[in-house]
């Protein structure tokens, strides 16, 4: 009977992020990469976007502040700061990358 108690006693400890990522014409960004780092600790965690745009990163530190970049190439970084991720959900991060403007030297 007491295992039984233990056993079910294990609850949802982590918290995840997830979220589409296009560009400006609402198009996917397949392999886009997401990285969320858990500012106090300095705990890298990654993702890159799927066929759709879409990505997760899952078992993640509960709380924060965490730093969320978003990179592609020939796109601008997509940075935001102070995220906080609540225990047993999901925060949706999605964004419309612009893209950059490089000019080439002859």
């Amino acid at each position: 009977m007491l295992m039984g108690t233990v056993a079910f006693s294990q609850g949802v400890t982590t918290s995840a992020l997830g979220g589409k990522i296009t560009d400006a014409a609402d198009e996917p960004l397949p392999g886009a990469n997401v990285v969320a780092v858990h500012v106090p600790s300095g705990t890298k965690y990654g993702a890159v976007t799927d066929f759709d745009g879409l990505y997760r990163i899952s078992n993640m530190r509960v709380g924060g502040p965490y730093r969320v970049t978003i990179t592609y190439v020939g796109f601008n970084d997509f940075v935001r700061e102070n995220i906080f991720l609540d225990l047993g959900q999901t925060r949706r991060i999605s964004t419309k990358m612009t893209e950059s403007a490089t000019a080439l030297d002859e």
